[in-house]
């Protein structure tokens, strides 16, 4: 077998046993406990943007509300654990999930944790990531329904290939404005679009859609 036979041949080996690497996700839980509403608490920040979380907060409830969910109000509830003198969201991600079901009657809560939210400036080519963690328990039970990440990046400049030294010059100006206004309510909203829509690994439809428990066919394994 020549070289470039032996390449390609593994080269399908290692694309096979990746795919076989990722099993799809076990729905079960989610099925036996479907939730009809979710509680959204104040998102745990990990990176040094303090503006992140207020952003996100913005963009979140929608598209759950989309697929058939009951939504509470994230300013309500940033209130009522404000009052409980909960303020700090690394300490209420730490919560037990069964307390966000005595004080406000959820069925679910959804913990957030936003891992990346920056922009990279490289002189004539910018990028802005955005990185997500959505992670909803039963608030009954404690079990993990759903947990997934999602990785959102805009790039800018650095694609031109020729123009000479006045399309350099242009790529930076691009990418210079885009490093320094950055508006990142829209990559949030992407991100939490394709989390949510994913066949086969975003949310099932709710119980306030049509196509409620018809669509399980497309989430099992």
């Amino acid at each position: 077998m020549s070289i470039l036979r032996l390449l390609i041949a593994g080269g399908l080996l290692v694309s096979l046993s990746a795919c076989a690497a990722k099993p799809k996700p076990d729905y079960a839980d989610f099925f036996e406990h479907h939730p009809r509403s979710i509680l959204i608490v104040p998102a745990f920040n990990k990176t040094t943007a303090v503006e992140a979380p207020l952003v996100f907060n913005t963009t979140i409830t929608l598209p759950l509300a989309e697929r058939g969910y009951y939504v509470f109000p994230i300013s309500l509830t940033s209130d009522i654990l404000t009052d409980l003198g909960l303020t700090d969201e690394g300490l209420i991600s730490q919560l037990e999930p069964q307390r966000f079901r005595e004080v406000f009657g959820a069925d679910a809560v959804l913990f957030v944790t936003i891992n990346a939210w920056k922009t990279t400036y490289l002189v004539i080519a910018s990028s802005v990531e955005v990185e997500i963690n959505y992670r909803l328990l039963d608030t009954a039970t404690g079990k993990v329904l759903w947990d997934r990440t999602q990785r959102v990046v805009e790039s800018s400049g650095g694609h031109g290939g020729g123009g000479g030294i006045g399309a350099l010059i242009s790529m930076a100006i691009q990418a210079a404005v885009t490093a320094m206004i950055v508006d990142y309510r829209p990559l949030a909203q992407r991100a939490n679009l394709l989390i949510v829509t994913r066949p086969g690994e975003g949310l099932p439809a709710g119980p306030y859609r049509p196509d409620y428990k018809t669509d399980y066919g497309g989430f099992r394994n």
